[in-house]
């Protein structure tokens, strides 16, 4: 009699627990189901063609390809000009390839590398969603759409063409004062890294072109610790450049 008490105390319970769980499992479905339009739902990306189509402003597929190809390549050249640099700073391979050679090389590539970003800021001026002018393109943090990834892209390129204009004062300057000068061009670099890497969300997943971006980073960064804690040999080269600290 208990027994039977007990079970008939239990069924309202497990038939309320199974209510329960029926209920969890229609919320988790319905919720399933309408994930897709609630990501459809999500607001565009500031300055897509979608953001564009939802402000009903005209958006050029052509200019957006050249400028995603400019910014390509002159990322690309940016790695080589900075590997190329701690290259010649550190006469890695100066007995193969004369140090003039490298010293024009690494002039080549900085002057591709602004040119090609400088193709790609110039393109915005086409794209009305935008809303870049000459003003917004040469002054860092005046833009409306993405005041801050935008400003530290010109920001950064800004700095770079600083950095390579400082060439021409090295004589007034001094070798080391325009040393010092020279190396915020890691600095260059980190600001249009964060700006490759915060105006789009294509960097941050895992595809062919973030691939690339990190792999660019990680080159850079490795060269610049190479830069920042020289071997032992090579502080040995400086200390007898003759060739006298190799006999010991």
């Amino acid at each position: 009699m208990l027994r039977d008490k007990a079970l008939t105390r239990r069924g309202p319970a497990v038939a309320g627990s199974a209510r329960r769980l029926v209920v969890a499992v229609m919320v988790v479905g319905v919720t399933a189901l309408l994930a897709p339009e609630a990501f459809a739902a999500a607001p565009p990306i500031p300055g897509s063609p979608l953001d564009a189509y939802r402000e009903h402003v005209p958006y050029d597929m052509g200019v957006h390809k050249i400028a995603r190809l400019a910014a390509i390549i002159a990322y690309v050249l940016m790695v080589a000009t900075v590997v190329l640099g701690v290259m010649l700073r550190l006469r890695f391979m100066q007995r193969a390839v004369n140090r003039a050679t490298f010293y024009g090389a690494h002039m080549t590539l900085a002057l591709s590398a602004m040119i090609f970003g400088g193709i790609h800021g110039l393109t915005f001026l086409y794209q009305p969603i935008w809303r870049i002018g000459w003003a917004q393109l040469t002054l860092p943090f005046l833009g409306g759409v993405q005041r801050v990834p935008v400003g530290m892209g010109i920001l950064g390129t800004e700095l770079a063409i600083a950095v390579a204009c400082s060439v021409w004062l090295q004589n007034r300057l001094g070798y080391h004062r325009w040393l010092r000068i020279h190396q915020f061009a890691y600095a260059s670099f980190a600001l249009i890294w964060l700006h490759i890497f915060l105006v789009h969300p294509e960097p941050r997943h895992l595809n062919l072109v973030a691939v690339g971006i990190a792999a660019g980073a990680g080159t850079v960064l490795v060269a610049f610790l190479i830069r920042l804690f020289p071997s032992r040999s090579r502080l040995r080269q400086r200390a007898f450049p003759s060739g006298a600290g190799a006999t010991r």
